[in-house]
């Protein structure tokens, strides 16, 4: 009888070990399922890391290449507005100077042609008289060499007046070459434009203090998942860790533990 109850108190020792054991194999499985859901996540949220890293890299990059290209385009032009500016003045001076020497020479070319008149006048009227060397005081030769210079200065005013002409299409040229390179300056700030909208909405929309905040926490979350997943294969290791001692009545003794695949 008293066999019968030590093996009876042994069945129940046993039983009551393999429903431990059932229950601990369970909770194992489901730690081990949990572990699995949790480092998936891990790798979804470190993907998703790499990408944001990549986008914001990207961004800093162009956005800093924008700043360079703007302060260089603002220069340029600056230093083309400085210049045309200049060579305008300087052409409009130029002009001026030159339409006063043409009035100067004008009213003393109607002078000197007002005397030729008078001269050829006189001329006329002395021929019977046999000599028209002065007239009115004023010498025929003096009158011919001031004729003469009239027409060398008139050839002098024409040649200005063509490179006046020539500096002004010159300068015409120059402004529509402005034109077209402003044109192009625009085009390259419409393609820079294009490439930002590429971007995600929610990184266009955000500007650099944010996006370095986003980063921050998305570094402290997974952090904070690292953490949480050793923590679980510290409890997993503990479970691997637990036995029991089994007496059979035949006197033998079982040790009784938990197998896990990792």
């Amino acid at each position: 009888m008293e066999e019968y109850l030590q093996y009876m108190k042994t069945l129940r020792l046993q039983m009551s070990a393999k429903s431990e054991l059932k229950q601990l194999k369970e909770d194992a499985e489901r730690m081990m399922r949990a572990k699995g859901e949790i480092c998936s996540q891990i790798l979804e949220q470190q993907r998703k890391i790499t990408s944001l890293e990549h986008d914001i890299c990207t961004l800093s990059q162009t956005l800093e290449l924008i700043q360079q290209e703007k302060v260089s385009l603002g220069a340029k032009i600056i230093e083309k507005s400085t210049y045309y500016a200049k060579v305008s003045e300087d052409i409009s001076l130029k002009f001026q100077d030159q339409q006063d020497w043409v009035n100067a020479n004008m009213i003393r070319g109607e002078a000197e042609g007002h005397e030729l008149v008078k001269f050829e006048t006189a001329k006329r009227g002395s021929e019977t008289e046999g000599s028209y060397d002065t007239v009115g005081g004023i010498s025929g030769t003096r009158i011919y060499c001031n004729l003469n210079y009239v027409v060398e200065e008139r050839k002098d005013l024409l040649g200005k007046l063509e490179s006046a002409k020539a500096k002004l299409s010159q300068v015409s040229k120059m402004k529509c070459a402005v034109v077209l390179e402003n044109s192009k300056i625009g085009q390259s700030i419409e393609e820079v434009k294009n490439e930002l909208n590429d971007f995600k909405p929610e990184l266009r929309a955000m500007d650099d203090v944010t996006l370095e905040e986003e980063s921050k926490a998305l570094l402290s979350d997974k952090a904070g998942e690292t953490e949480y997943s050793r923590s679980l294969q510290d409890q997993i290791a503990k479970l691997k860790e637990i036995s029991h001692v089994i007496k059979c009545t035949c006197g033998k003794e079982y040790k009784t533990g938990i197998s896990l695949s990792t």
